[in-house]
């Protein structure tokens, strides 16, 4: 099972990856690079507002899997509706957030090449935020009950039109990032529709009736504050570099850097497709206190170091030959170097997926969460000297740092969490 949702997951992430490898060189020729560094932003703003589901998706998953498997009909009813609730206001104040937001960060741009296209384009995505939020919870009812080929079935089409889209609207004659970020707002309009009649099927066939409670909300918020505390700092840490270098740079630069960082990044599909059939497993051994755990991490961590390890070693070596091929030699020679360095902080990321995954499924949501906002600061010093000396290279060279100091933190706190926990008592 452990496999074949992995598999799944894989399929899942990796067909959209696909797509953006053809598209992302359609797109730059299209839209310019200055107009895609913007869509890059948008990309990258869109990411960073769809985790401000106040870690309710995640801890949904954490407390509904075991009413579900114990077929608690009351807790799951209670657990779905209020998250669900609770996702829908997030969701409302996320988009209102970035309404406001538009302006300020708009104005931190340097060289846009329409400032009315680009605040246009922040407020499409706003609308859409909503759908975005509660999608998450919906995802997370799906996933306690292991319906990974389901979710499946939504993640790649709509990971395929997140590059499509723009293409299609390119094609149509209309090179404006204002009217693509409509056609994608719409496209999340239509997979929150499209993840609620499965997760509500999952509810009804276990005889859950979605209400609101305090309780609920109480076992929810033990967990889903510090989930949103990370939430919200990690894809900071994982998009900020790309405004620093609009801010100290240009926009055309932000299309150097985001090229590869969003080729590198991809990576992340492999970690993120095992990590997510480990959450539940994780939670479901640790409980017991049998050591079972640690044996499935240790074997888990060294199968995902011998896929990643050969395919940065060739990232590396072949940096500028496969992006002159993928987009053109003058773009490459400022980009490759930028891989390069991007490289070996996403595999320290890739492996560090596993030990968070140990933590979380334990029940140390705060430390994780503590561990981000010590890094942030650090972090973003780093990231304002380093480009500001070093150009798009000491940005790539702040994140990597960044990802390895990350990656050492969260081996040492999971190799304790290993060796010390306890079993776990039944929640009532």
């Amino acid at each position: 099972m452990l496999i074949r949702h992995t598999a799944m997951n894989l399929a899942g992430l990796g067909l959209p990856l696909l797509a953006a490898v053809v598209t992302i060189p359609l797109l730059i020729a299209g839209l310019g690079e200055a107009r895609f560094g913007l869509l890059a932003l948008i990309w990258a703003v869109v990411g960073y507002f769809g985790l401000f589901d106040l870690g309710l998706g995640r801890a949904l998953t954490l407390h509904l899997a075991p009413a579900l498997a114990r077929a608690d009909r009351a807790r799951a009813g209670r657990l779905a509706g209020t998250a669900l609730a609770l996702l829908a206001a997030a969701g409302c104040g996320a988009g209102v957030l970035m309404v406001l937001a538009a302006g300020s960060l708009v104005a931190l741009i340097r060289d846009l090449p329409d400032v009315g296209e680009a605040r246009a384009a922040l407020v499409a995505m706003a609308v859409a935020m909503p759908f975005v939020v509660v999608s998450a919870g919906l995802r997370g009812v799906l996933e306690a009950d292991h319906r990974f080929g389901v979710i499946n079935a939504i993640r790649i089409p709509m990971g395929l039109f997140t590059f499509v889209g723009p293409l299609l609207v390119l094609t149509a004659g209309v090179a404006q990032v204002d009217t693509i970020a409509w056609v994608l707002a719409a496209g999340r309009v239509l997979a929150c529709a499209a993840h609620a009649a499965p997760a509500l099927g999952v509810l009804r066939r276990a005889g859950a009736r979605a209400t609101v409670d305090a309780g609920a909300l109480r076992t929810l918020a033990g967990s889903a504050g510090w989930f949103t505390v990370s939430n919200l700092v990690a894809p900071l840490m994982n998009t900020v570099d790309r405004f620093v270098i609009g801010a100290w740079l240009s926009v055309t630069a932000v299309a150097h850097y985001a090229t590869p960082h969003e080729m590198i990044t991809k990576l992340g599909i492999v970690p993120t497709a095992l990590t997510a059939v480990l959450f539940p497993r994780f939670a479901t051994q640790l409980e017991t206190g049998d050591g079972e755990a640690g044996r499935t991490y240790r074997r888990s961590l060294w199968a995902l170091a011998a896929v990643l390890l050969p395919v940065i070693v060739a990232l590396t070596v072949w940096a500028e030959p496969l992006l002159a091929a993928w987009i053109d030699p003058a773009f490459a020679r400022h980009s490759a170097p930028v891989l390069q360095v991007l490289a070996w902080g996403m595999f320290a990321t890739c492996l560090a997926a596993l030990p968070f995954t140990v933590l979380q499924s334990a029940g140390a949501v705060r430390l994780t969460a503590l561990l981000h906002l010590a890094e942030l600061a650090p972090y973003l010093a780093l990231l304002a000297w380093a480009t500001a000396q070093h150009g798009l290279v000491g940005a790539a060279l702040a994140w990597s740092v960044r990802c390895a100091v990350d990656a050492l933190l969260l081996f040492a706190f999971a190799a304790r969490t290993l060796r010390r926990r306890p079993p776990l008592p039944v929640p009532a």
